[in-house]
């Protein structure tokens, strides 16, 4: 298991824990969501890259090139990306950023 897989185990555990739905590995035409969190107002559609992977910036780039948010807009829910920073060794979340 890479370190991005297992940063994804991380987060859907816990956000399985406090009751969201998730969708992990999502699969579109144009690409794979790393993960989908349903709430009740919102949806967040979120793209993980670790630091020596080209970090947030790929990650925002991503899920805009890709269309990501694209397929949830029909929902009442607000649709979120998050493009998220997460460091190569292991050692937690390095940045987070809203994706328009």
């Amino acid at each position: 298991m890479d370190m991005e897989e297992r940063y994804r185990l991380i987060f859907s555990t816990i956000f399985n824990a406090i009751g969201f739905r998730v969708e992990v590995e999502r699969m579109l035409v144009t690409g794979r969501i790393d993960m989908v969190v349903y709430a009740t107002r919102y949806i967040y559609v979120m793209e993980l890259k670790l630091s020596n992977n080209g970090g947030l910036a790929a990650a925002e780039q991503q899920i805009k090139a890709c269309g990501y948010m694209e397929p949830f807009k029909a929902d009442k829910r607000k649709v979120i990306g998050l493009a998220v920073e997460l460091d190569s060794e292991g050692k937690g979340l390095i940045d987070w950023k809203a994706v328009e």
